[in-house]
């Protein structure tokens, strides 16, 4: 007998509940199954339905599960410890890996490893041995599995997709975009190869992913809930943090600190005795790894590296530890990503794997700040709602934007192209504030279309309905927690602790021009070997870590062909503004133009060197009016229209602005001309 595509062992009879859809009762809303007394889904089933999994408690096998369901699987985990440390639970080392390095394994899987893996695998079905593909993939390693298999006839039928902890792909997407691309890849497989799990299934706004069954674990014992040691409000989470460790960390007992921010983290060790830092490790993503420099550590053999452990969210899901320790979390209000749910909670306590728990749990956290915040009396339900309506309308301006183009004749490219342009920014612009985090409510999916955000909408809900309840006011957490509420511990922001905050402040700065520096040594050698182009810039810029220059490898894409590179490189290398960048590569393309293009003779006819002085409203009339024929913008500002006159001459101030030199003498002369009719995809305007 079979439970959405999986077995139900012989000697078991699985009750299931159903509930329906109150205005539909064909439609079923839920199924629940009764574990009547099993510990391990494995004791019930042979393999994970298809669906959604809320399987209610950690710890219950799902995972090995599907390792041992005899059936070809692809298990997707929210962190590469998690997938590393599963990849090596047999000792036949038929699991593969796919990820960036992490213990034994030193380079980031290939095409080709996952070629031979599949090979292998093969050969042994050929050789009559009762085997199965068995793939442990980081989520943002996915793409490497689908591009492979995808390619093989049949292939996404002869294979199960699991997304283990999709509740942690939710929450982590507004600062790990890329996850989201997880749950393209999981609609591109049958309905009945798929399932999303997790122990705190949360609601989706995903209009696809609520159509999926909902299938929901049940249990006849209670789960032990453990109460934290002490629960404790304050106004200034990271000094009292760096207290907590300097009175602690003699007990000779560790310490793990769970706290989602880098920047904090850093603070914190700054904060701490010299003698005390070189104890200090973090636990944080490959991406991060740059910013927390030697104190990056990784979980290997689930045994703790250092005394005093940092960990941010990456860790706080999937991942045993096999030892006690001191647990402090951590919730920052000012800080919205550090806000944790009461079931994250639970879960960042269940890392510890040792027989008798973590040895104490202190939790330290702030209260929303209304300045910061301003929600008005809205309710979640309509805050959800607001957001979807906003997606929607940006949605809406894309697909006019693509009608507009169909509908056009001659001049379909050339919008575009210039569509192709504009619709970049939009995404960039239009995103939901919440305090000092700027959330894109739309994304590119992994077809390259413009589509809804909706685990970033799930996630800024998640923070609304925390801010709104559990970090409201003081007291309603250690009230969810069952403990005293105790007094608030107010401690001055110190100006030792503006002196760390400022070098931390300069260690991001300083961590950026590192990264620009590598960036700057790699483009070079593509010059070098006669390889630089927008491809290999461009894949330098989806390489791991690169997040903080990405406007670094665009720029360079914009002008590499007009500008001699090292020229180009040490401009960039200063880290100039927006609109100091702005300014010079106008001034570059207006050089590169050949002198009869239309908008750039029209401009060398009306404004000739000479001793002529001309007034702002004479440059603003004329330049604003061949700004909008021929480069399709309609700009009214003067002092927009008078920045980009003086980038393209070199000009004297008097009773106006005298033309010296046709050029920008500032701006670097171009090593290639540009020949175009299509002069509005070279420019820049504000």
């Amino acid at each position: 007998m079979k439970f959405n595509g999986a077995k139900i062992k012989k000697d078991f009879e699985l009750v299931t509940r159903v509930k329906r859809l109150e205005d539909d009762e064909n439609k079923i809303k839920v199924i629940e199954f009764n574990m009547e007394g099993k510990k391990y889904l494995g004791d019930v089933l042979d393999s994970i339905p298809f669906g959604i999994l809320n399987k209610n408690r950690t710890g219950v096998g799902a995972t090995t599960l599907e390792i041992e369901a005899k059936r070809n699987s692809i298990i997707v985990c929210p962190n590469k410890s998690l997938a590393y440390s599963k990849s090596k639970s047999r000792p036949d080392g038929l699991l593969q890996y796919v990820g960036s390095p992490i213990g034994d394994i030193t380079s980031s899987t290939s095409p080709k490893d996952i070629e031979d893996y599949i090979d292998e695998i093969n050969q042994k079905i050929s050789d009559g041995e009762d085997v199965y593909k068995k793939f442990l993939v980081v989520a943002d390693s996915l793409h490497k599995v689908y591009e492979v298999i995808a390619t093989k006839k049949k292939s996404l039928e002869s294979y199960f997709l699991l997304v283990d902890e999709v509740d942690m792909i939710q929450s982590d997407a507004t600062y790990r975009p890329k996850l989201e691309d997880v749950i393209d890849y999981y609609f591109k497989f049958p309905p009945s190869n798929r399932a999303l799990v997790s122990a705190t299934i949360k609601d989706f706004t995903h209009d696809q992913v609520q159509e999926e069954p909902m299938l929901v674990a049940k249990y006849n014992d209670k789960e032990e809930r453990q109460t934290p040691y002490q629960v404790i409000h304050t106004n200034n989470p990271n000094l009292i943090v760096a207290g907590y460790i300097q009175e602690r960390h003699g007990d000779g007992e560790k310490i793990v600190i769970a706290y989602n921010s880098i920047t904090d983290i850093n603070e914190i060790i700054l904060l701490l005795p010299e003698e005390l830092r070189s104890r200090c490790g973090v636990l944080c993503s490959e991406e991060s790894k740059g910013k927390v420099k030697d104190y990056y550590v990784e979980l290997v053999d689930k045994k703790l590296e250092k005394d005093i452990t940092f960990m941010t969210c990456v860790y706080f899901v999937g991942v045993d530890i096999n030892e006690g320790f001191q647990l402090v979390s951590v919730v920052n209000a000012d800080v919205p990503y550090t806000l944790l749910s009461l079931d994250r909670l639970t879960q960042i306590r269940g890392r510890c794997r040792h027989k008798e728990g973590v040895i104490t749990e202190t939790i330290y956290y702030s209260t929303k700040d209304s300045s910061k915040y301003k929600f008005g009396n809205l309710k979640m339900d309509e805050y959800r709602s607001r957001l979807l309506k906003k997606a929607d309308k940006i949605m809406q301006l894309y697909s006019t934007m693509n009608g507009f183009i169909e509908e056009e004749g001659e001049m379909k490219d050339e919008f575009k192209s210039l569509f192709d342009k504009v619709k970049p920014a939009i995404q960039s612009y239009a995103t939901e504030t919440m305090g000092s985090l700027e959330v894109s409510l739309t994304r590119i999916d992994i077809d390259k279309n413009y589509k809804i955000s909706y685990f970033n909408i799930d996630a800024l809900v998640e923070m609304f309905d925390l801010l709104n309840n559990l970090y409201y006011k003081k007291g309603k957490l250690e009230e969810e927690c069952g403990v005293g509420i105790g007094d608030t511990i107010y401690l001055e922001f110190t100006e030792e602790q503006e002196r760390c905050r400022r070098i931390v402040q300069g260690d991001k700065k300083e961590r950026k021009h590192e990264l620009m520096e590598v960036a700057k040594e790699k483009i070079l050698i593509l010059s070098n070997e006669d390889r630089l182009t927008k491809e290999e810039i461009e894949q330098l810029k989806r390489e791991k870590g690169q997040k903080d220059i990405e406007r670094y490898y665009d720029w360079v894409i914009d002008l590499y062909e007009y500008v001699e590179i090292n020229e180009l490189l040490s401009f960039l290398g200063k880290d100039p503004e927006s609109r100091e960048y702005r300014n010079y590569k106008n001034g570059v393309i207006f050089k590169a133009l050949e002198d009869t293009n239309l908008f750039k003779a029209a401009l060398l006819t009306r404004f000739p060197v000479s001793e002529t002085y001309y007034s702002t409203n004479d440059i603003k009339a004329f330049v604003g009016e061949k700004v909008e024929e021929c480069l399709h913008r309609k700009v009214d500002n003067e002092n927009v229209l008078t920045k980009l006159f003086k980038s393209f001459f070199t000009t004297k101030k008097g009773r106006g602005y005298k033309v010296l030199n046709v050029g920008n003498d500032k701006y670097p002369n171009p090593i290639k001309r540009i020949s175009t009719n299509e002069t509005y995809r070279y420019f820049d305007i504000e």
